[in-house]
């Protein structure tokens, strides 16, 4: 799947100007680390990922969250709360080993009103990001509940898959965390995953459950389509 990043989106003078305006610091994030949270009331940076994905997650409390999506090398994280001066709304976390360069809200301005083709370009990144969260709520919630886990498997597998095992490794990834962004909850997702692993479409998560692979990525995909027409 093409992925085209904001930082794609640019000519090389408009990369110049952004590397100028930032600062790139040397040690980067680990996995599990928090590089942007949620309910941050003055955020006063965004930044680009160099190197490296993360995600961002919504936490709706309880220890529940949804996944928002993954961000990867080339992409802007943050860059929302700093364009409304509004509060964060969701958390960012290095998936891998994530080095970023950042810009201070002052910075970020001033570059901007220098360059307003870099604004029409960071315009468009957000808004065909939002579409595409959109249309990926709306997948999810047509989805019949046995599909809901697929769809989001698929989702990830794009975003975040590693060749492994055989099959298309998802790491970081607990039933849990499939009950709750799915809003089926963890039992539900669980079967699910049973399921799933009964048609030889996923691994045997019992040795780590932290990760799921995909054994028949192809297989997935026609599950979730369905069968063809006529």
């Amino acid at each position: 799947m093409t992925n085209v990043t904001f930082w794609n989106t640019l000519d090389e003078d408009e990369r110049e100007a952004m590397r100028k305006a930032g600062r790139e610091p040397r040690l980067p994030f680990q996995p599990g680390d928090q590089i942007l949270r949620q309910g941050d009331d003055r955020p006063d940076r965004t930044a680009l990922i160099i190197s490296g994905r993360c995600r961002v997650l919504w936490n709706g409390g309880k220890g529940r969250t949804t996944y928002l999506g993954t961000r990867r090398d080339g992409d802007l994280i943050g860059e929302m709360a700093v364009l409304d001066g509004g509060t964060r709304n969701a958390t960012v976390r290095a998936l891998t080993e994530t080095y970023v360069r950042w810009w201070a809200r002052e910075a970020f301005d001033e570059l901007l009103t220098g360059h307003p083709r870099i604004m029409r370009k960071l315009l468009t990144s957000v808004t065909g990001r939002l579409k595409e969260a959109d249309q990926q709520q709306i997948a999810l919630a047509s989805a019949s509940p046995g599909l809901r886990v697929a769809h989001l498997l698929l989702r990830l597998a794009d975003a975040e898959g590693v060749g492994r095992d055989g099959g298309v490794e998802i790491r970081e990834l607990t039933r849990q965390d499939l009950g709750n962004w799915t809003g089926m909850g963890r039992d539900a997702a669980t079967r699910c995953v049973t399921r799933l692993q009964d048609l030889g479409l996923l691994g045997d998560t019992s040795k780590n459950r932290r990760r799921i692979v995909i054994l028949d990525l192809k297989g997935l995909r026609r599950l979730v389509s369905g069968p063809p027409d006529g």
